[in-house]
């Protein structure tokens, strides 16, 4: 019995430390694709959110990227939308809001083309493993993410 905990906690250790190793991994390719797309990390994290979550007002996309709300996000927005990569636009449902929208076409296209290889690099991988063992991985990762946006949230709230 104390082989099978011994055993569980060392695996335990490993997971943790791989998702550590990994996070460490994704921010430096991160670095590096923007480097590539001749934009910075803060600019392309932001434009990350943007694809994932749809169109945000700058008040709620500067937390989603680690900014404060004023001046920071105003100048990221700024840049991107200078460089073709987003829009302002009012919000169909409330005229006062602005929101930020993906541009799909263009400088987007050219970077999504960039991380076409990673991509496929990770759906080969998903590839290799059951219907069952996804089913099991998806929940691990959107439960890892849940536990880093929740430490994330704790270390900006000091």
């Amino acid at each position: 019995m104390s082989t099978e905990s011994g055993s569980r906690a060392e695996m335990i250790m490993a997971v943790s430390g791989q998702g550590r190793l990994t996070a460490m991994r994704a921010a430096l390719f991160h670095v590096g694709i923007a480097g590539r797309a001749g934009i910075n990390v803060t600019d392309f994290n932001c434009l990350a959110v943007l694809d994932k979550e749809g169109p945000l007002t700058p008040h709620d996309l500067a937390p989603r990227i680690g900014l404060t709300r004023g001046g920071a996000i105003t100048a990221v927005v700024d840049r991107l939308q200078k460089a073709g990569y987003v829009r302002r636009g009012r919000d169909g449902a409330d005229r006062r809001r602005v929101l930020v929208e993906l541009v799909r076409e263009g400088p987007y296209r050219a970077l999504q083309e960039i991380l076409a290889d990673v991509n496929r690099a990770y759906a080969d991988l998903a590839e290799s493993y059951s219907d069952a063992e996804l089913v099991i991985i998806h929940d691990f990762a959107v439960r890892a993410d849940d536990v880093m946006r929740e430490q994330t949230r704790r270390l900006w709230r000091g």
